[in-house]
């Protein structure tokens, strides 16, 4: 059995049924410079002309094939930074038009590779901050084996890593500002576990724990139910998915008719947040900017924006949802106060998606504002309209706004970024199912979402925001397509679901 292998850089997608060109397989050099305490990583590209098992670690796993050809990874490091340096097989997914692309960073040490099929590796590492060298020799050996035979050494792939003298902040410590939102429930619905159980939470403290290790800073607090109207997912049967997203806070109606709230989820969710040092600001959904009022409906009489909270009416013994300005009110008070009382104030936020009538947007402020007494409440936005940027931006204190609008006011951003900042606000930019480029689809290049950082240093703004952590269709791993053309594949999540309750 013949192996050859080809060296690629972080940025590469493979198509697995693709055809690779014979002078590709001749590159075997990589240019990798980095910083001090700089994550990076590179891909390997292996085929033979077998088929064979590939491991990425000492356990003798073999293939359901039995004891045919085997391939072994080992990754030769210093001694001393063998924890900060990783080998992980790339899982392939099919993206909108059924081609497999490698998107996954996976957990599993073996993988079955098909005769003359290229399968991709991730090798990842960190310098650490106190590294005293200019260079890094990482080596790669490959080792073959058939059978009971010895295993034969096959060649030491050499990459050399050139280290700068300059030391990168931990994400954690990071001025940019990241901002993906999370969604909860569909970690319990995907897990089939009960919504905000025990089991949930420990689901949501291993995504939180993932999303922190990125740099995030804003915990997605869900406050009313079905604020997305889910995505509008009724009307999709190519694919159906629940994507429907509901309240933290467990509401009811006393005796007395007034209402009462468990807030013991909604706490218990940001201080998972906290303890991972992501809470640095607190999004509410659902009270401002709601989606559908006509298609999905609004249950409260005389509201132009359609809260929808749920609750039980422990006089008449049956599930209701609010229907009037008063119970609105009160209900909003409560959350709000709540807050206050937590002594998180400064940090929450009531965020609106994508509003395009400023004038609901203001008369909505005004009655959320009269809840909270003299307590100054702070607004956010991800704007994609430019009537509302134009009309509506005194009323907000933080602002995203999505590319298009960046560029359209490119000659204004500074000043906008100066009005929000001298508020205490932040100013980011966004993508969402649009544009084609840059962005983050299975059909995207990895470097598109590199240049998040650049485009963002290149604008002046403060950080990025995107809406989709974690939202899937009913079974990402076999169609993550879904609404195709206007979305594309990998549009709703950055993370898959790994069967150990952690993200991939």
């Amino acid at each position: 059995m013949e192996i050859s292998y080809v060296l690629k850089d972080c940025t590469f997608k493979h198509n697995k049924y693709s055809v690779i060109e014979a002078e590709t397989w001749k590159d075997k050099d990589l240019d990798i410079v980095v910083a001090k305490g700089e994550k990076f990583a590179f891909q390997i590209m292996l085929k033979a002309t077998e088929e064979f098992n590939c491991t990425i670690d000492k356990s003798s796993a073999i293939s359901w094939k039995g004891l045919g050809n085997r391939v072994r990874l080992a990754l030769n490091v210093p001694n001393s930074l063998e924890n900060n340096f990783s080998i992980n097989i790339l899982g392939y997914v099919q993206d909108d038009t059924k081609a497999f692309v490698n998107d996954a960073i996976l957990r599993d040490k073996d993988v079955l590779v098909e005769q003359y099929l290229p399968q991709t590796f991730w090798i990842e590492g960190q310098v650490p901050e106190d590294f005293e060298e200019n260079n890094l020799d990482i080596g790669i050996d490959i080792f073959k084996s058939f059978g009971y035979e010895d295993e034969e050494k096959v060649c030491t792939i050499d990459v050399p890593v050139k280290v700068r003298n300059v030391v990168l902040k931990p994400l954690d410590e990071s001025k940019f500002f990241l901002d993906l939102w999370q969604h909860p429930s569909c970690l319990a619905r995907m897990y089939k576990v009960e919504l905000w159980s025990d089991i949930h939470f420990e689901i949501v403290d291993n995504y939180l724990k993932e999303l922190a290790s990125l740099g995030e800073k804003v915990a997605t607090v869900i406050v009313s139910d079905y604020p997305w109207a889910g995505q509008s997912c009724y009307k999709v049967y190519k694919n159906p998915s629940n994507l429907y997203e509901y309240n933290m806070v467990s509401v009811s109606k006393g005796l007395d008719g007034k209402i009462k709230c468990n807030f013991e989820s909604m706490d218990r969710y940001i201080g998972i947040a906290d303890k991972y040092k992501m809470a640095k600001e607190i999004d509410l959904f659902g009270l401002l900017g709601n989606w559908c009022a006509g298609e999905f409906g609004n249950p409260v009489e005389g509201y132009k924006d359609p809260i929808r909270v749920r609750y039980f009416d422990e006089k008449d013994k049956v599930f209701k949802f609010i229907n009037n300005t008063n119970d609105l009110k009160e209900y909003i008070g409560l959350v709000l106060n709540h807050l206050i009382e937590c002594g998180l104030w400064d940090r929450v936020r009531i965020i609106a998606d994508e509003p395009n009538n400023p004038e609901v947007v203001k008369e909505c402020i005004e009655f959320i504002n009269s809840t909270v007494g003299t307590h100054q409440v702070k607004y956010k936005s991800a704007t994609h309209d430019q009537n509302f940027l134009d009309r509506a931006k005194d009323e907000i204190d933080d602002m995203s706004i999505n590319l298009k609008l960046t560029i359209q006011n490119y000659k204004d951003i500074e000043s906008l970024k100066k009005k929000i900042n001298d508020k205490g606000g932040i100013l980011t930019w966004f993508v969402c199912c649009f544009p084609e480029k840059p962005n983050s689809f299975l059909s995207s290049p990895f470097v598109e979402n590199r240049i998040i950082g650049w485009y963002t240093y290149y604008f002046g703004l403060d950080g990025f925001l995107r809406w989709d952590y974690n939202l899937w269709t009913e079974d990402p791993w076999k169609d993550s397509s879904y609404k195709f053309p206007i979305w594309k594949a990998g549009d709703m999540f950055f993370v898959y679901p790994g069967k150990d309750l952690k993200p991939v």
